[in-house]
């Protein structure tokens, strides 16, 4: 049996670390709709810790969109939500940043346009 504990040892399977990667958006990547949304979904490939996410929007002349803080979507430990106040037709930018449950942060970005 000694023989074989470092066999074991080498042969064991990791621990699977993760990354949560945005997976999809509402509105999607590259949409265009026709109406402003109320609010972003974002979906991850892991659970998130919410008060360690991030998330900006940028409007068609650069400012700043008005967000909520992200909020965790119930029964559902991958989403976000993000309340915000779009008034104006262009192409917004969405900056992420997220904390997976195992402590892995990751970052991205995508755009949406609303139509006019």
């Amino acid at each position: 049996m000694k023989r074989l504990l470092p066999l074991l040892a080498v042969f064991a399977p990791a621990p699977a670390f993760a990354h949560a990667f945005l997976k999809s958006a509402e509105p999607s990547v590259g949409a265009v709709v026709a109406t402003p949304p109320a609010q972003l979904l974002l979906t991850y490939t892991e659970g998130l810790e919410v008060p360690f996410c991030t998330v900006t929007v940028a409007g068609p002349d650069g400012a700043q969109v008005q967000t909520a803080k992200p909020q965790p979507v119930p029964g559902h430990e991958n989403e976000l939500a993000v309340p915000m106040h779009i008034t104006a037709p262009g192409k917004y930018v969405v900056t992420w940043h997220a904390l997976s449950q195992d402590t892995h942060k990751t970052q991205g970005s995508f755009s949406f346009t609303v139509s006019p």
